[in-house]
């Protein structure tokens, strides 16, 4: 592997990892700086801006997305966008059963505005958000005969995990979480739907509602787990050991949860710096990557379709898996054929085509011999003219094995 500049490599690293866009100045403003500096850059950024604006008013929730993706390919974007498309990764909702596309709004502004709050608040917005009530069947669910959905993927996907608790849990956390209606996109919650007397939930006999059970969720430990050890492999692309998991959930606890904390302990760790160009870019995160490469706005959001990776479209209630499926031959032709058919000339006239400036605009510090020897050995000839031979170094580092990974 060739590494053009080690502090760049560092800090175009950094930037797959904490943003979903690597941008040529942002590299540049963190190149000179040890890796701990780097990472409180990117986090006192963060940290110290609110989220800009709100998702538009719209009636077709594609809207919102097109928004929402271009606000992540924004060069200003970083890591309140990456941590906001993290969640919804964690915390799905499918457009397909949601009514209204201000449902949608109001948790991608929910999801934005919170993504570097705390998961205890993050948790009670989505749960009581219409967008989830409806899309796991919570609408209308009534004590006398609650809907489980709900129940069971708050704590299937959410919190503790399968093994955590019982079957009898689910029933009872389905009565506690019952009463909740939406209407003409408003979500309520009616007493005479609700269950309002003692129940037993994880053992314990109280008047259980849903502010109570999400709170009770948030406090077990296996929670603070399979969050905290999931963003591990988000941002650091590995596993953990059991105990490391247990101490990195334990930690996360003693901090209430708090977000940008457990961001700061993963990349402070080590393996963040080391583990580089070890797991693929999924669907969005090429796509953004590419579109800040190319520079222009994601007019389409139905392209990502097509990358497998629609923003409200999940395949399910669990999410986008992660691993090899998207270096799959299937996955890297739709990327390619996104790259070969970019229209260079209309969109970037007059811009360079030498191999070290592409793969600085690509944020590509490090790669393999023999990508850049496939770059180098693209010349301009008789058969190939300037232009066209710049065009092709352009699609053969956007089709290159490194710019699938993050």
């Amino acid at each position: 592997m060739i590494e053009r500049h080690p502090g760049r490599a560092r800090a175009a690293h950094l930037l797959r990892r904490t943003s979903l866009t690597v941008n040529p100045s942002r590299i540049d403003q963190l190149a000179d700086l040890s890796w701990d500096d780097a990472v409180a850059d990117v986090l006192s950024r963060a940290t110290g801006a609110d989220a800009g604006d709100d998702p538009p008013a719209t009636d077709d929730w594609t809207d919102l997305v097109t928004w929402w993706v271009n606000r992540m390919i924004d060069p200003t974007s970083g890591l309140r966008e990456r941590m906001a498309w993290f969640w919804h990764g964690l915390l799905t909702t499918s457009a397909d059963k949601v009514s209204s596309a201000g449902l949608i709004r109001r948790q991608l502004t929910d999801l934005r505005s919170g993504a570097l709050g705390d998961y205890r608040t993050i948790l009670h917005a989505y749960v009581t958000g219409g967008a989830l009530v409806q899309y796991l069947d919570a609408d209308g669910s009534m004590a006398a005969n609650p809907n489980e959905n709900l129940a069971r993927e708050l704590m299937e996907l959410f919190t503790v995990g399968r093994d955590a608790y019982t079957e009898d849990d689910v029933r009872s956390a389905a009565r506690a979480l019952a009463g909740w209606v939406v209407e003409d996109g408003e979500v309520s919650w009616r007493r005479e739907n609700a269950f309002v007397a003692p129940l037993l939930f994880k053992g314990v006999q109280d008047d259980w509602d849903t502010a109570k059970v999400v709170d009770f969720l948030c406090d077990q430990p296996e929670t603070a787990q399979r969050v905290s050890t999931r963003l591990w492999h988000h941002l650091v692309g590995t596993d953990l050991d059991p105990a490391a998991a247990a101490d990195l959930g334990k930690w996360w606890q003693e901090q209430e949860l708090a977000v940008p904390d457990l961001v700061e302990r993963v990349l402070l760790d080590p393996a963040a710096a080391t583990a580089r160009l070890n797991r693929p870019r999924s669907g969005l995160e090429w796509f953004t990557a590419y579109r800040a490469v190319v520079g222009t706005p994601a007019d389409d959001a139905w392209t990502l379709q097509s990358l497998g990776q629609m923003p409200y479209q999940p395949p399910n209630v669990g999410g986008w898996p992660d691993g090899p499926r998207w270096l799959s031959p299937g996955s890297l032709l739709a990327r390619a054929s996104l790259a070969f058919d970019t229209d260079w000339e209309a969109m970037a006239p007059g811009r360079s085509g030498t191999v070290d400036d592409i793969l600085d605009r690509c944020g590509l510090q490090e790669l393999s011999t023999a990508t850049r020897a496939a770059l180098d050995a693209v010349r301009s000839s008789d058969e190939l003219p300037v232009e066209e031979a710049q065009h092709t170094r352009w699609r053969l580092a956007l089709s290159s094995p490194e710019f699938s990974l993050a």
